[in-house]
C-alpha cells in the first residue's frame, strides 16, 4: 500500500523536545551537538525491562507555558506537551490566517499510549486488591476507588490532547484521533492533506505528542520489540497549521510539504532524530516535519506499524 498526499504549506509549527521547549531551543542545542541522555527507570528495576532506558518524565518542564489553571487538572504529559506545541504554532500562523471561522479550522492528532501517573496507578492497584492479592471489586469500592483523584481518569483517555487544545484554541471543525506510535501520528497528517483538498476546511491544526518514557509505555514498546538496543524513550509534541499549497499569498517563514508519502514496508522502526531527541514515537512524524526546513536529517521515517512516511520540503 502506498499513499501519495497532496501538498500542504506550513504556516505555523511548534516543537517541544526533551533538548528544548521550542524549535529555536532544540535547534541551538543541536547546534551545540547535544544529545538526550537516559537512564534505567526505577519502577522497572526488577522486571525483565530493566535496561529500558528513558529520559526523565520531568523533562522538559513546560509547567509555564500553558497558564489556564482549571484545565490542567485534565492535561495528561502528552496532552500537557500537545497543548504547548498548538499554543506556539497557532502564535505563529494566526496573523497569516485570514479570518478563518473556527467551524473552518480541522483538528487532526496522533498519539501514544495514555497513562496515568505510575505512582497513582500502583496506589489505586494495591488498594484494589483482597487478602489474596486478586483484584477485588469489594476492595476497589472500599479502597481503590478512593485513592486515586477522579479527574485523573481523563489522562487515559486517547482524545484528551484533541480536546484540550480544541478547548483552549476554540478550534470547532472537522476532527480526528490517530493512535498509537508513529504510523497513526503520519496518518493524521496525511487526512489533514485530503481534507484541505476536498474543501472540508480551510485550514488544518495537526498535532502529535508521545510520552513512551512512561513505564507502561516503555514496556509495551520493548514487549513489542520496537526498541533497539541503546534506543532512548523522550517526551516529545509538535504541531504544524496548514492550508492548501495552491493558497495566492504565503507568510516570509511559511514552506510547503510536498510528495508526502505512506508505504506499507513491513521493516523495522527507524527515526533519523532518534539518537539527538530521543525516540519520541508518535509526536516523530511531526517532529521531522517541523524540523525539516533547518535540519539536514533524512527526511524519511520508519514506523511501528511499518510504514515508512516521507515527504520534501519546499
Amino acid at each position: 500500500m502506498r499513499t501519495l498526499c497532496p501538498d500542504v504549506r506550513v504556516t505555523g509549527s511548534g516543537v517541544v523536545t526533551c533538548l528544548g521547549a521550542s524549535r529555536e531551543a532544540t535547534l541551538a542545542a543541536l547546534a551545540r551537538d547535544e544529545r538526550v541522555c537516559g537512564e534505567p527507570v526505577p519502577f522497572l528495576a526488577d522486571s525483565p525491562y530493566a535496561a529500558c532506558l528513558a529520559v526523565s518524565e520531568s523533562v522538559p518542564d513546560v509547567s509555564g507555558c500553558i497558564t489556564e489553571r482549571r484545565m490542567r487538572k485534565f492535561m495528561s504529559r502528552p496532552a500537557e506537551l500537545a497543548a504547548v506545541a498548538a499554543r506556539q504554532a497557532l502564535a505563529q500562523a494566526m496573523p497569516f490566517l485570514r479570518g478563518i471561522a473556527p467551524e473552518r479550522m480541522g483538528l487532526y492528532a496522533g498519539v501514544g499510549l495514555a497513562a496515568v501517573d505510575i505512582r497513582a496507578s500502583v496506589e489505586f492497584l494495591r488498594k484494589s486488591l483482597d487478602t489474596k492479592g486478586q483484584f477485588s471489586q469489594a476492595a476497589f469500592a472500599k479502597g481503590g476507588l478512593y485513592a486515586i483523584h477522579p479527574l485523573w481518569s481523563f489522562h487515559t483517555l486517547a482524545n484528551m490532547p484533541a480536546c484540550i487544545i480544541s478547548v483552549l484554541e476554540n478550534i470547532k471543525g472537522d476532527n480526528g484521533i490517530y493512535t498509537p506510535w508513529e504510523d497513526q501520528a503520519a496518518f493524521a497528517l496525511v487526512e489533514a492533506a485530503f481534507a484541505l483538498e476536498r474543501g472540508d476546511i480551510d485550514c488544518a491544526v495537526v498535532v502529535a505528542s508521545d510520552a513512551p518514557g512512561h513505564p507502561a509505555s516503555l514496556v509495551e514498546l520493548a514487549r513489542a520489540g520496537h526498541l533497539a538496543q541503546g534506543d532512548v524513550a523522550a517526551c516529545g509534541a509538535a504541531c504544524l497549521v496548514l492550508e492548501r499549497a495552491d493558497e495566492p499569498s504565503a507568510p516570509p517563514h511559511a514552506f510547503t510539504l510536498r510528495n508526502m508519502r505512506l508505504a506499507l514496508t513491513g521493516g523495522t522502526p527507524k527515526d533519523p532524530l532518534a539518537p539527538f531527541i530521543g525516540r519520541t514515537v508518535a509526536a516523530a512524524p511531526l517532529l521531522l516535519a517541523a524540523l525539516a526546513p533547518y535540519s539536514a536529517v533524512h527526511r524519511s521515517l520508519a514506523g511501528c506499524g511499518g510504514h515508512v512516511f516521507s515527504f520534501e520540503v519546499a
